[in-house]
């Protein structure tokens, strides 16, 4: 039979708040450990602890879990060893992102990039700070306008801008052969 100090401590460990201690991947699974700071001098570390991901047949979200990330331990039997980790728990060395409300998601990264939705006024906003790269069959843009703002735009390997002349076709309106001044400089 199970003494009342057993049923206490299986109890107090179904939900607890750790510090991660250490990352693995093993089998194609993110791994933790965590450390429970139980008193000032008492500290508990797990074994090797699955953490919880947006995973199934369809799609698959990977954020790599770090060293010193605050989260939740379940153990729905009160053995921590036998749990799993829920993620990120906004902190004071860990704060919700600037500009995140009630109507915008941001997704910030440790370099600077940053990618927030507004609902409320239907604004995506991409912020890099380094390069982006599309990879696609097919890319369609439609807009009731389009803005470039910045340097230049290269297709087919041929730079495109407004430093250039334009010749015309012969036989249209404008007269053959004759050279536009816009969109030039």
């Amino acid at each position: 039979m199970m003494t009342l100090g057993e049923l206490k401590r299986r109890l107090e460990n179904i939900a607890q708040i750790g510090t991660i201690s250490a990352t693995k991947s093993q089998d194609g699974k993110a791994l933790a450990r965590v450390i429970f700071d139980d008193d000032v001098d008492n500290k508990r570390v797990s074994a090797f602890l699955p953490v919880v991901s947006i995973a199934n047949s369809f799609v698959r979200v990977h954020v790599p879990i770090r060293v010193n990330e605050q989260v939740l331990v379940i153990s729905p039997f009160g053995n921590a060893n036998s749990g799993f980790i829920i993620r990120s728990i906004f902190n004071k060395a860990c704060k919700e992102p600037d500009g995140s409300n009630e109507f915008t998601t941001v997704v910030e990264f440790e370099d600077g990039t940053r990618f927030s939705y507004d609902t409320k006024n239907k604004k995506l906003t991409a912020a890099c700070v380094g390069d982006i790269e599309i990879i696609a069959k097919n890319i369609t843009i439609k807009a009731d306008n389009t803005n470039f703002d910045g340097g230049s735009v290269t297709h087919n390997g041929t730079t495109i801008d407004d430093t250039h002349d334009h010749t015309q076709n012969a036989g249209n309106h404008f007269g053959a052969g004759a050279i536009t001044t816009a969109p030039n400089k």
